[in-house]
């Protein structure tokens, strides 16, 4: 049995329900049971549930197994069988093979470590709800409840070990020249842009939001026509909730992972917005005057807000039309090109509290977070390099 993780609108308020469903279509009634008690979370947390649940009964179907009668009958799982759930949730969706010949097509194979370890809290916190709810229809004398609560024990011990890829890819920003390349072949009076004149200005303003202001692609989408404000010191992008998912038409609406912020963004980057509201966009006429209050809208004839997929196909025309230089350009690579920026540019140390503040408030993270060094490893390479040349300076006659 294939499963399949769908998202669905609901009409009357506009939010979007996480959907598992078989290979005929239909919902199986004790998953999307469990997804649907997270609904105040957010859509990403959901699916990140449903795909876990999925790999599961994925694996429970290779085995010709039925959890949900296992865990009503109280066999629960063997020992091996739990090593063997513990070598599958290894496995991406998509893997090849489970015993890959190098770390490069290990990369391609095991999820990192992690991915791994929210997977099996996920699994395993699903069949502890599967056995609360069948435990609630024995009696209390019934020894179901301290055998569930063992399996659930030894099924956290065995799956929770380090099991995941500890070889992740590592991701670097671009760099100062492929910058300054890329903003050459995005500039609309470029007669080499690959793209349409209609569309140049709203790519180059994309773009250029996206390597200097440090926004995510969610936050970008969300943004409304009015997200520019004045402050006392210049000019902000006003980063909210996506609050109107109820005129938003898209099946996935973009949203903002953390709280609320000011973003400052400079002159030229105010100008382009204003530029593109009072030019590209407001030529569109009428119907983009209709369309849901969003900043970026598609290039169809009836203008709808943009997707995710514009961003990717961004990148994907750009890697075509200059393959050496963009190979492995993507959306994410923005935000690391952003960080990157900031600390080459920034006086400030990278491990002062004062720099890593600064870098949480733009970036949207929590006070205590320490994504930053993920987001860095382009340039801490480069001033680890200058702090060797300069300590070997000290020896060269």
């Amino acid at each position: 049995m294939a499963y399949s993780v769908q998202m669905m609108r609901v009409e009357s308020h506009g939010d979007r329900e996480v959907i598992v469903r078989d290979q005929n279509g239909l919902p199986p009634i004790d998953i999307n049971m469990y997804v649907i008690r997270f609904r105040s979370r957010s859509e990403s947390y959901r699916k990140s549930i449903a795909y876990a649940i999925t790999k599961l009964y994925l694996w429970a179907e290779q085995r010709e197994l039925d959890i949900t009668e296992r865990m009503r009958s109280g066999e629960f799982l063997t020992f091996i069988e739990i090593e063997s759930l513990r070598e599958f949730m290894r496995l991406r969706f998509n893997a090849k093979s489970n015993a890959p010949q190098t770390i490069e097509l290990a990369k391609h194979t095991f999820v990192s470590a992690d991915t791994y370890r929210r997977r099996c809290e996920r699994v395993i916190n699903y069949l502890r709800f599967l056995g609360h709810v069948f435990a609630g229809q024995r009696k209390r004398s019934d020894p179901y409840v301290k055998n569930m609560n063992t399996f659930i024990t030894q099924c956290g011990q065995i799956l929770k070990e380090p099991k995941g890829l500890k070889y992740a890819r590592q991701r670097y920003g671009l760099s100062e020249a492929a910058v300054k390349k890329l903003l050459w072949w995005l500039d609309p009076e470029n007669p080499s842009n690959p793209f349409q004149k209609r569309i140049r200005l709203r790519n180059q303003l994309i773009v250029h939001m996206l390597l200097l202001t440090g926004i995510r692609d969610g936050e970008l989408l969300s943004l409304r026509p009015d997200a520019l404000i004045r402050k006392p010191y210049g000019y902000a992008l006003k980063v909210t909730q996506n609050t109107t998912l109820d005129l938003d038409p898209r099946l996935e609406p973009p949203q903002v992972k953390t709280y609320s912020r000011d973003i400052p963004v400079s002159d030229k980057t105010a100008e382009l917005i204003d530029t593109y509201i009072r030019g590209e966009r407001k030529q569109r006429g009428k119907s983009a005057a209709k369309a849901a209050p969003y900043l970026f809208l598609n290039s169809n004839l009836t203008p709808k807000p943009m997707t995710i997929r514009v961003l990717t196909h961004i990148c994907d025309r750009i890697k075509k039309v200059d393959p050496e230089t963009f190979k492995e350009l993507h959306p994410y690579l923005f935000r690391h090109t952003f960080n990157d920026l900031l600390v080459l540019t920034s006086d400030l140390s990278v491990d002062s509290e004062e720099f890593k503040n600064l870098q949480r408030e733009l970036c949207g993270w929590a006070r205590n977070s320490e994504q930053g060094k993920i987001y860095t490893k382009r340039s801490r390479e480069i001033l680890a390099s200058e702090c060797l040349k300069k300590m070997e300076s000290q020896f060269i006659v």
